[in-house]
């Protein structure tokens, strides 16, 4: 946005929400109606493309060759730059006079620069609505970008470029974009299988702690682990030996004094 001036009064009206070809087609009107023989040369004209100097229209009366810069501006000041240049297309073309009119306004450096010129006359927004009088409200409010500053419209040509690429780069593009989607799906698998593994892993080694017995120790020694349960033979044959170890220990035990 660097040298761009925004307005100091940004018009709310229909002349403001039409587009750049009806604000054209408006001006041509207006001169024709004060006698001049229009030619449209710019883009609001039919089969016509802007290849002139940025000309939108000629006007032809007696001896008299005007040519007529429309900038359908709201938002931005018109330069001086497009004075500069007007001055020469005008040189150029052989005309006798020329006008810049905006829907907004110019910088001060623009009607400075006009001012040096006496066949230079610049019509701003005020005076552009006294001319046209009373202007129809649209039924579809447009925002054109074509008159717009340069910086705006190289940002719709990138972005048209971008839209426009060939069948060619277009099918690298996808075959590019698939091939990294398939890598990254790859090893998401990948670290999934892993992972699966190892917690399977953990599973196993966690039941076969739990399934091991914890050993009983007396005095240091493993004890005995019953892994079934005594039946009433195993219990009475038990009883029988600790019985006759009772006896044993008796017998060879001296009988302590009363």
């Amino acid at each position: 946005m660097s040298g761009f001036k925004p307005v100091s009064h940004r018009h709310d009206d229909a002349l403001s929400r039409v587009s750049w070809e009806t604000f054209e087609h408006l001006v041509a009107g207006h001169y024709r109606g004060a006698g001049f023989r229009v030619e449209h040369v710019g883009t609001g004209g039919a089969g016509t493309s802007r290849t002139d100097g940025g000309i939108d229209l000629k006007l032809f009366r007696d001896q008299e060759i005007i040519l007529v810069q429309c900038k359908h501006w709201n938002c931005w000041k018109v330069p001086h730059n497009d004075v500069h240049q007007l001055i020469g297309v005008m040189h150029t073309a052989g005309a006798t006079g020329a006008i810049v009119v905006t829907s907004g306004e110019f910088t001060t450096a623009a009607i400075e620069a006009a001012a040096k010129f006496r066949h230079i006359r610049l019509i701003d927004g005020k005076a552009i609505r006294a001319m046209l009088g009373p202007v129809e409200e649209p039924t579809m409010p447009h925002a054109s970008l074509d008159d717009m500053p340069s910086w705006i419209r190289e940002t719709r040509r990138a972005r048209a470029s971008r839209t426009n690429r060939s069948p060619v780069i277009a099918a690298v593009g996808a075959v590019v974009t698939m091939a990294v989607a398939l890598a990254v799906l790859y090893s998401y698998y990948i670290r999934e299988i892993h992972v699966a593994q190892v917690e399977a892993l953990r599973a196993t080694m966690g039941r076969a702690v739990t399934s091991q017995r914890p050993m009983n120790t007396i005095n240091g020694r493993p004890a005995i682990v019953h892994d079934t349960p005594m039946t009433k033979t195993d219990i009475a044959a038990w009883e029988a030996k600790n019985a006759e170890s009772m006896r044993i220990i008796e017998k060879t035990t001296p009988s302590l004094p009363p």
